[in-house]
């Protein structure tokens, strides 16, 4: 447990790069030996400038930007096989889960964090995640090391 919280906690470190006004999401992936494979923060793709008004258009914002987790999978230079990966600030979205079962991480883990505009998205991850096999955990604020 006391890894989990320290990745966790550097995946909402890695969140803070984003530049998005509005939900600043990090990801984490990890190898079995604990060893950080990559990170990934949501942002627009790196010949994209991040124009404020961009940036704080919600239906220009979705066209541009990659998921955090969608990043830290991009970034890897290796095979993902029973790595780890942890999230900030909530659970992967559907699109983005569909990615990490066919990347072969085993594991998701992210804080329990419902959000209305999102947990129709989440529901279906954790039916996706369950499906494949995929261990996955949501941890509460209470969870303890």
């Amino acid at each position: 447990m006391i890894w989990d919280r320290r990745f966790i906690g550097l995946a909402e470190h890695v969140s803070t790069w984003s530049k998005d006004p509005s939900t600043k999401c990090g990801a984490v992936i990890v190898r079995p030996d604990k060893t950080i494979a990559s990170l990934g923060f949501n942002g627009f793709p790196t010949k994209i400038v991040d124009v404020e008004e961009y940036l704080d258009a919600r239906e220009v914002k979705y066209e541009r930007v990659i998921h955090a987790e969608m990043n830290a999978i991009l970034f890897m230079r290796e095979p993902l096989m029973g790595f780890t990966m942890y999230v900030w600030p909530m659970l992967s979205c559907h699109r983005c889960a569909v990615h990490i079962i066919q990347a072969g991480i085993t594991s998701v883990i992210a804080p329990h964090s419902p959000n209305p505009r999102w947990e129709d998205s989440m529901e279906i991850t954790r039916g996706l995640l369950r499906e494949a096999n995929v261990n996955f955990r949501e941890i509460s604020a209470n969870d303890t090391d």
